[in-house]
């Protein structure tokens, strides 16, 4: 029998600037790249084993990110947490996932609805111990009814989203609302039950009032607002 020259079903190859893109978007969301650090060219060829222009071209898309800030001849740098950016980051987060639990929930299987408790009991127990590192545990509900929905476009908006809320909630962790977001997971585990899409609009009502007072609290607290000179 002849070998075979390749796999029938090849895994898609990637481009090397999005293997650059997914390592600078996980340094800076683990803090690696800190907030206000320049960004030097030799030292990210170094790094990241590659050429510049594929840091080049991944550094572009973590701008268009609202991650990476550059002006010409002066810096090219992380961009430091603003308050404004955060708070309409937030506001889309909360659309997008109130219209993906609008789409996802009529596609559902009974199998997808055991899973779904599932990942939200897991929430709730991070959030029952104010644990902050349950964010993840948190994050896994809304994305677990995207997968339902299967909308590329849908996929690309939210990272693009999510990327801007997890790096600007780093140092405003302290100001979330524990109670609203647990009496939203309560209600959307209960809405998926039902299959229920009015139900699960309504469950955003607890989490939409959470991110206000949040942001309440941390323009208040002033955290967001200073820039590096």
């Amino acid at each position: 029998m002849p070998i075979p020259t390749g796999p029938e079903n090849p895994a898609p190859r990637r481009l090397l600037r999005d293997v650059v893109f997914d390592k600078m978007l996980s340094a800076i969301e683990d803090g690696t790249l800190q907030p206000g650090e320049r960004l030097n060219d030799d030292e990210l060829v170094t790094w990241l084993g590659v050429s510049r222009t594929p840091i080049r071209e991944a550094i572009a898309k973590l701008v268009d990110y609202g991650l990476v800030e550059m002006e010409a001849n002066r810096y090219t740098r992380i961009a430091m947490p603003d308050f404004d950016l955060y708070r309409h980051a937030l506001q889309v987060y909360a659309g997008l996932n109130e219209l993906t639990a609008r789409w996802a929930i009529p596609l559902l299987s009974d199998s997808d609805v055991d899973e779904f408790t599932d990942l939200v009991d897991t929430a709730l127990r991070r959030l029952d111990a104010r644990d902050v590192g349950g964010l993840g545990d948190f994050q896994a509900v809304p994305a677990y009814l995207r997968t339902k929905v299967g909308n590329p476009l849908l996929d690309s908006a939210e990272r693009l989203v999510n990327a801007r809320v997890m790096f600007m909630s780093k140092p405003v962790l302290n100001h979330w609302q524990w109670e609203l977001t647990t009496d939203f997971l309560n209600r959307i585990r209960e809405a998926v039950r039902r299959r229920d899409i009015d139900l699960a609009i309504a469950a955003f009502i607890p989490l939409n009032e959470a991110n206000l007072r949040h942001l309440e609290a941390v323009e208040v607290d002033g955290a967001l607002l200073s820039t590096p000179s």
